[in-house]
């Protein structure tokens, strides 16, 4: 078969995306989704390749731009995103030949390049020993339950702090972003443009956020998202000042629990001292089984070009690892 490859550049007629993805993941989106995430994106436009066979769109593959603090320094770099091959074209070496043409193309605009992936079971063997992207860790889910954490935080806590929820960005919020730290080596940028477009402007995913404020302070942020019927996923959670991790999570999680109902929080396992010690110390838990709740693990994959051998980016324990990473 003869294919045709070509760059997208423009938001216009997007539908033949959203028809691949439903032909690949059984998902529905609508043309705004890809608009969004290629187009709308505050760090730049979308790397994104399309393989066409006799004029209709039969695969496609990019990466979307972000920033990352790497050791003091904010970087671009890039995340793989919809690695989608038409069910009739599979097994044709379509991914791979698009992912080659988007990572020459990155290549090209950097000098230093890190690209992210959190690869599906399909495309993982691709990005591995095909692409030269590096695993660095397959990683766990952490949880923890209603019932167990009420019996553990039972004691009245302290009432100098107010919870609030925000449905759309403030000058409280935005000035909390605007001077938000990194607590990592290599740790994802929020500031006020990305967090309005990741989180306000998704037209996928519908998050909560809310923040803890102390006199007239906001001393953290927390987003998270009920995703089924009795689970919630904590997106990001932030505190300018580390210390108030251990003091403040905790609150977070109550608040949430109050107000879904739901059985379980849950989020990402972190190597990174900080959040690891948030958690095991609200009580989350790693079902170390292969079957039940939580038990998959998700692949961290990377590609790195021009960076010294000895650069943090290649270590796990390095990153500020949270679901808002993800596209």
């Amino acid at each position: 078969m003869e294919f045709e490859f070509k760059k997208i550049t423009t938001n216009e007629n997007l539908g033949r995306l959203s028809e691949l993805m439903y032909l690949c993941f059984g998902l529905k989106v609508e043309d705004s989704y890809f608009k969004w995430k290629y187009f709308d994106n505050p760090a730049g436009h979308a790397i994104v390749y399309e393989a066409l066979y006799k004029g209709k769109t039969v695969g496609s593959y990019g990466v979307i731009p972000e920033f990352y603090w790497i050791d003091g320094v904010i970087k671009k770099t890039y995340q793989a995103v919809e690695a989608m091959t038409h069910p009739d074209f599979q097994r044709k070496g379509l991914f791979v030949k698009l992912a080659q043409l988007v990572q020459q193309d990155a290549s090209n605009q950097e000098k230093e390049l890190l690209m992210i992936a959190f690869p599906g079971t399909q495309s993982f063997g691709g990005f591995v020993n095909k692409l030269n992207w590096k695993l660095i860790n397959k990683c766990n889910y952490t949880f923890l339950s209603n019932f167990l954490f009420s019996l553990k935080n039972h004691r009245k806590s302290n009432n100098n702090f107010q919870v609030v929820s925000f449905d759309e960005p403030s000058e409280l919020l935005s000035g909390y972003l605007r001077t938000a730290k990194p607590h990592a080596k290599v740790s994802k940028v929020i500031n006020e443009e990305i967090f309005r477009w990741k989180i306000f402007n998704n037209p996928n995913f519908k998050c909560k956020v809310i923040g803890i404020i102390e006199g007239n302070e906001l001393l953290g942020v927390c987003v998270y998202r009920v995703d089924y019927q009795n689970t919630c996923l904590i997106n990001w959670l932030h505190f300018n000042d580390k210390l108030n991790y251990k003091i403040y999570a905790s609150v977070f999680f109550k608040y949430i629990f109050n107000e879904t109902k739901i059985r379980y929080i849950y989020t990402w396992r972190s190597e990174s001292q900080f959040l690891a010690e948030t958690y095991n110390n609200a009580g989350f838990l790693i079902n170390p089984f292969k079957k039940g709740p939580f038990h998959s693990k998700m692949p961290f994959t990377i590609y790195i070009q021009g960076f010294g051998k000895d650069s943090t980016i290649g270590k796990f324990d390095s990153y500020d690892f949270q679901p808002i990473m993800l596209d």
